[in-house]
């Protein structure tokens, strides 16, 4: 499934293509950086939720098409050992977070870009529901049941044959 891309102000937009909530694990992640991250960008309001979270989709990076306003993508890193967090530089709209190394072929995409129209069907039926609530360590409030204190064992050997499979596939 292709899903748009639309920044806040509408002045980036794209489309990611072929995105499955089979393909990835979409998680939630509480961490200090993704908070600061929002922050920064001045969309917390819009990207974190109640306990500070950030609702994550991973995708492969060739598969995220910027169609229109290209000159507007920002990247930042906020700590040296940290991820690389894209940004529409128009509104501060998050775009996704990649690792520092160009050739691991993971971007994990931040929910309040992806446009899902007017069709009706939420977030939860077009993404999937949450697999995980991850980085419970810096959430705030009552987190849901279930969340993990760290990265859990799973997410990163999910995580692995998710990279694995887009280095086979040259993504």
């Amino acid at each position: 499934m292709d899903i748009a891309m639309k920044c806040k102000c509408g002045s980036l937009r794209g489309v990611v293509h072929d995105i499955s909530s089979r393909r990835g694990h979409r998680t939630v992640c509480m961490c200090d950086d993704c908070q600061a991250y929002a922050h920064y960008v001045g969309q917390a309001e819009t990207v974190l939720d109640a306990n500070g979270g950030t609702d994550v989709v991973p995708v492969a990076p060739a598969n995220v098409e910027i169609t229109h306003g290209i000159e507007n993508l920002k990247c930042l890193r906020l700590t040296e050992k940290g991820m690389l967090r894209w940004y529409a530089g128009c509104c501060g709209t998050p775009i996704a977070n990649t690792a520092p190394i160009s050739k691991i072929p993971f971007a994990g995409l931040i929910h309040s870009i992806m446009d899902f129209g007017d069709g009706g069907e939420s977030r939860d039926g077009i993404l999937g529901p949450i697999g995980m609530y991850v980085q419970g360590k810096s959430g705030i409030g009552t987190l849901p049941q279930g969340t993990y204190q760290k990265f859990p064992l799973r997410l990163i050997l999910h995580s692995m044959v998710f990279l694995f499979v887009g280095l086979l596939k040259r993504q």
